[in-house]
């Protein structure tokens, strides 16, 4: 399962980013500051609840912040969520794949806050400083570490001072593991093996997207593959495209038309090059694939055929590995690896997306 922390210093945007971040990809969101802040009685601003909490009594303070972290832990181990905490870095290590402290210079901080809070920059700048302080010092007393020197056990360090929210989470995005499966022809989210492969790779800490794709019953380029560069948004070195059957000729067709950036890696399964005599598929094949700039966008592919599928023989496999250079995996007596022949679970699948990740 899929758990990110997002910290930072008060102002460097890590709530905005977080909610942002959990909405691109399908995750839930959970915030420690507003789950605290919701405690407060009296103020109604936002940076007013935060610095009502610290007026406390210390044995108060103390036990209430500590409920509140164990109540984090307990939601992180959930996983499939994106939560964003000042302390998450150091109080949720271990339960989460990928960590990120966002920071700012104190003067976009405190023009945030003064934007935020409709108020005065000489204002906004007062609270800024109360707020540092009192989290610093209280946190201090709580925990016996500083907070900000998170910062350097973060995966992921980010000046979010340049940067819109889209940015920042679309850098966060091309940095992380993720995995789109596309269907085949006739095929669903939750047919054949695909659930099975989700399954074992959020595990492993992927974010696995498995599309659903228009008109499943007449597949054709010009409807598939903006589907597909939608979802996959940014390209990063640690997204892998995994297609089965016309899934995977709709991985080609997008290959071919990026300008530029790359992905980590392919996995074609029951994959072709021609359309198999069928009038339905030809629609993929107005034009030669154009293999050289695939090749520009990808270096690692695999080829999973099996040796009686019905539809796809072995020559497919055997094209894919001399004008790709894919390592091709052969399965016995799978057929096209779908439901009618009681596929639910392809490991060579998972496996070849271990390998291409290290």
């Amino acid at each position: 399962m899929v758990t990110v922390v997002i910290s930072g210093k008060p102002g460097s945007g890590s709530s905005t980013v977080a909610k942002l971040l959990a909405k691109k990809l399908n995750l839930k969101h959970f915030s420690v500051g507003d789950y605290n802040k919701a405690h407060a009685k009296k103020a109604k601003d936002e940076t007013d609840k935060s610095l009502e909490m610290w007026k406390l009594p210390a044995a108060k303070l103390r036990k209430f912040h500590i409920q509140s972290d164990n109540y984090a832990r307990k939601i992180a181990k959930k996983g499939n969520i994106v939560i964003d905490a000042k302390l998450g870095i150091r109080m949720l290590k271990g339960l989460y794949n990928c960590s990120i402290w966002l920071t700012a210079p104190s003067h976009v901080r405190t023009k945030r806050y003064a934007e935020r809070g409709n108020i005065s920059l000489q204002e906004s700048r007062k609270k800024l400083i109360e707020k540092d302080n009192d989290e610093r010092r209280n946190w201090k007393k709580i925990y016996g570490f500083d907070s900000f020197s998170q910062e350097k056990n973060a995966d992921m360090i980010i000046d979010t001072s340049k940067m819109t929210p889209d940015e920042i989470t679309d850098t966060i995005i091309a940095e992380m593991p993720r995995v789109f499966i596309v269907h085949r022809w006739l095929g669903t989210p939750k047919a054949d093996w695909y659930p099975s492969a989700k399954k074992e790779l959020e595990k492993k800490g992927y974010v696995v997207n498995v599309l659903k794709m228009p008109h499943t019953s007449r597949p054709t380029e010009k409807d598939w593959v903006p589907v597909l560069a939608k979802a996959v948004g940014k390209l990063g070195n640690r997204t892998i495209l995994v297609g089965h059957s016309a899934g995977v000729m709709t991985i080609l067709r997008y290959l071919e038309t990026l300008k530029s950036g790359r992905i980590g890696g392919c996995v074609f399964v029951a994959g072709w090059v021609d359309d198999l005599g069928y009038k339905e598929l030809s629609n993929f094949f107005t034009k030669p694939i154009n293999w050289a700039k695939i090749r520009k966008h990808c270096s690692k592919f695999t080829a999973i055929h099996s040796d009686d599928d019905p539809y796809v023989k072995m020559y497919h496999g055997e094209v894919f590995r001399k004008k790709l250079g894919a390592k091709l995996i052969v399965e016995h007596k799978k057929g096209h690896m779908d439901d009618d022949t009681k596929v639910k679970k392809l490991p060579s699948v998972v496996r070849a997306i271990e390998k291409m990740s290290k």
